[in-house]
């Protein structure tokens, strides 16, 4: 649109002394508007978006609001807060349409918030998260979204999932059709059948997810370009971001030595097989004799590595492109991140029964490709093969914009939830007190605190420093 039907917009609501149901007016006299995302939540929910319109201040006085043009100081400060509030404060990066002119020789700045398409609704406020960080338009305000609305957008985004909108800058030219013939003979094996003879053509490819219609024509969609790409598919600009980044270190926190790293790239089975690899090479082994033999066996399991690391790849949120899905090795546990957070209807709490996929089309193909176990039996699986080692369960961290799991060794498994607690107090901070831990364990008297340094002093964890009332704690690691 053009700046000065973009300036009638606004002074037609003005003239009205009214916000209207696609703009909303900002005063940003005293700096970037704290509330700003919340209409950004709103417009990118609304059929035609909005307009966000900083410099005009509103005032209320005997039950009438009147809107007047106060101007801004700094329109590049408000801009380039609005930039990073759309770039990486919002569930989905969104690029606004900026408008700078004067109205009654004052600069006015208006950002215009396009709807966004339905596979990224509900857009949120991260830092916030679900469901409180998303709004829609009610009228001239802004309201959070109820339970209904939020059950719509979710219905909708199923029918319109990321991994199968179109991948960018890519062509049906850029797929291996001898992927594609092998993963259709591991389907025809399972069914008895033979594989297609024929060549494999482009409705073939709808129907597998691999490709569809869009508007500009045929082309791959995203599930497609990352499993079935010829070559890596990071090569293209658009999916460079999908890597994975491994590093071991050789203590219990990221300030210890790199003993080892690698950024793997390549399709996702490929990832899944080099991310194996590395945790693999990057853990202990040992010796055991079963009857007459003598069995070598790691620290961890590798079913519940495998399926761990199969997840991981799987259910990351491809929308989210800031950083990478991340491996961490350390002393004493592995830990895995992925950018976003768990599906909506998924909890850490309901995490082995829950029946939801962020990529549907991606799962499926790569359970065909006998890298995922049955639906919904890959987090029973890693339980109960850390069982069988004598581990602690997997531990799982959910924020409103990461996942974490968390698999404890052998000296990790043998301390309390007490215990446990102190120590990620410990690593995340570098050092702890018996004053501080009663703190982290509200409520826990002091003898009991002295109790669990003592047994982690035992196991080799940690060791003291200093004497009386200087006395902290530190990892052996």
């Amino acid at each position: 649109m053009k700046e000065e039907q973009v300036k009638e917009i606004v002074i037609r609501a003005l003239q009205l002394s009214s916000e209207t149901s696609s703009v909303e007016f900002k005063d940003a006299r005293g700096g970037f508007p704290k509330d700003t995302w919340k209409t950004v939540s709103s417009f990118s929910h609304r059929p035609g978006g909005g307009y966000i319109v900083f410099g005009i201040k509103e005032d209320r006085s005997e039950g009438k609001t009147n809107f007047s043009v106060v101007g801004m100081s700094d329109a590049s400060m408000v801009q380039e807060k609005m930039g990073d509030l759309c770039n990486a404060g919002m569930s989905i990066v969104i690029r606004p349409e900026y408008y700078l002119f004067p109205i009654e020789n004052m600069p006015v700045l208006a950002a215009y918030i396009s709807e966004c398409p339905d596979q990224f609704k509900p857009c949120y406020y991260k830092h916030v998260g679900m469901p409180n960080g998303a709004f829609v338009r009610d009228g001239n305000t802004d309201k959070k979204i109820t339970d209904e609305e939020m059950r719509r957008f979710l219905d909708n985004a199923k029918l319109s999932k990321f991994d199968a909108s179109r991948a960018s800058d890519t062509s049906l030219g850029d797929l291996s059709t001898e992927k594609i013939y092998d993963l259709l003979t591991r389907m025809g094996q399972r069914t008895k059948r033979d594989a297609v003879s024929e060549d494999i053509d482009f409705e073939l490819m709808k129907n597998l997810g691999i490709a569809d219609n869009f508007d500009s024509g045929k082309f791959p969609t995203v599930a497609g370009f990352l499993v079935f790409s010829k070559e890596k598919p990071q090569l293209k600009r658009a999916f460079n971001r999908y890597k994975v980044r491994c590093v071991k270190y050789k203590g219990s926190s990221v300030a210890t030595e790199i003993i080892d790293s690698a950024d793997i790239d390549g399709t996702l089975d490929e990832q899944i097989d080099e991310m194996q690899k590395f945790i693999l090479r990057n853990i202990r082994k040992s010796a055991e004799i079963m009857g007459t033999k003598r069995v070598e066996r790691y620290e961890y399991p590798e079913k519940a590595i495998r399926e761990i690391v199969a997840n991981a790849v799987i259910h990351r949120d491809y929308k989210i492109t800031e950083t990478y899905t991340q491996v961490n090795v350390f002393e004493d546990r592995i830990e895995i991140f992925n950018p976003g957070c768990l599906p909506p209807g998924v909890t850490v709490e309901n995490i082995r029964d829950a029946q939801v996929s962020r990529n549907e089309t991606i799962a499926a193909r790569l359970k065909e490709l006998d890298y995922l176990e049955e639906y919904g039996r890959g987090i029973d699986i890693v339980f109960n093969e850390m069982t069988k080692w004598n581990l602690l369960s997997p531990i799982f961290k959910n924020t409103t914009n990461s996942f974490k799991v968390i698999l404890a060794g052998a000296k990790l498994s043998q301390l309390n939830e007490r215990q446990f607690k102190i120590w990620e107090h410990l690593i995340e901070n570098k050092k702890i007190t018996a004053k501080i831990c009663e703190q982290v364990l509200s409520g826990i008297p002091r003898q009991t605190i002295n109790y669990d340094l003592a047994k982690m002093q035992e196991l080799g964890l940690i060791h003291l420093i200093g004497k009386s009332r200087n006395t902290y704690y530190e990892t052996n690691f």
